[in-house]
């Protein structure tokens, strides 16, 4: 039977790996699809079983986390089960309503800011997790792994220093850093030229809010016409960043590169956290 079971969206296949390894050399075992699934049989058989079976639910949280089907099964599941769920965000993202609901009352862990104490946090909540429940156990279930082997391969200090290290200023060096949840900053020609699009849907909402200034408002009152062409002309130019801003980050997530801004507070100087 494994301790935890680790629930996460195949976009973000390369950050749960990289948990889960955290987690077994602290000597947490863990269920994680599609490695933990004997040949022959199915996700739909063994992850109910997985789920049931396991003392504390890891939800690898993200935007594309709340994408997947099957993450929202697993998660629904862990509920009804009445697992403890630990959420561990990869961002600073919104929750939709069904996540959201699901998660009420739950501690979030905001590995978007400081990855290692991030996860040494959760390391220690889940040993607290197991450490009770064991202490409420009789005895240990058939085939269950003595406490006694669960210990640490290593500390939880030297475990973490894999786990993608903290976020750190290019220019001064300082781990000392703020997030900027909507900000994108643009790299490379691909990315800048996906700025074209301001201008294009700009044009685009002045010509149309033109044409409908014409028809709804009278010629004596032509500063309305321009002042309502003007409102397009800026409503088109942001509708245009946004999609720009959205193809930026979807790139980046298919491409495995990171998407979060950061500011540092020590110099100000703004930059997309790197893997140190």
């Amino acid at each position: 039977m494994k301790e935890v079971f680790i629930s996460y969206s195949t976009i973000d296949a390369a950050n749960a790996e990289t948990v889960r390894n955290v987690l077994e050399k602290n000597g947490l075992s863990c269920w994680m699809a599609p490695r933990d699934i004997p040949g022959g049989s199915n996700y739909t058989k063994e992850i109910p079983i997985a789920i049931r079976n396991c003392k504390v639910f890891v939800l690898i949280l993200s935007k594309n986390a709340q994408s997947s089907h099957w993450v929202l099964k697993e998660l629904d599941s862990a509920v009804n089960c009445g697992k403890v769920i630990l959420p561990f965000m990869l961002e600073d993202c919104i929750l939709n309503d069904e996540f959201n609901f699901l998660l009420t009352g739950a501690q979030r862990y905001a590995a978007y800011q400081k990855k290692a104490e991030a996860m040494e946090t959760l390391i220690r909540r889940i040993r607290g997790i197991l450490d009770t429940t064991s202490s409420q156990e009789e005895e240990p279930e058939p085939g269950s792994i003595a406490a006694e082997e669960y210990s640490p391969l290593e500390s939880s200090s030297q475990a973490t220093s894999v786990f993608l290290g903290e976020v750190v200023c290019p220019a001064c060096n300082s781990t000392e850093v703020a997030v900027l949840p909507k900000r994108v900053k643009r790299s490379g020609i691909a990315e800048l030229s996906t700025m074209l699009l301001i201008p294009v849907f700009a044009t685009i909402g002045l010509f149309l809010f033109l044409i409908l200034s014409t028809l709804i408002i009278p010629y004596d009152k032509v500063g309305l016409i321009f002042l309502f062409t003007f409102a397009g002309a800026v409503g088109g130019g942001i509708w245009g960043d946004c999609i720009s801003k959205t193809i930026v980050r979807r790139n980046r997530i298919r491409r495995h590169l990171p998407d979060t801004c950061y500011r540092c507070k020590n110099c100000s100087k703004i930059f997309l956290g790197e893997k140190q």
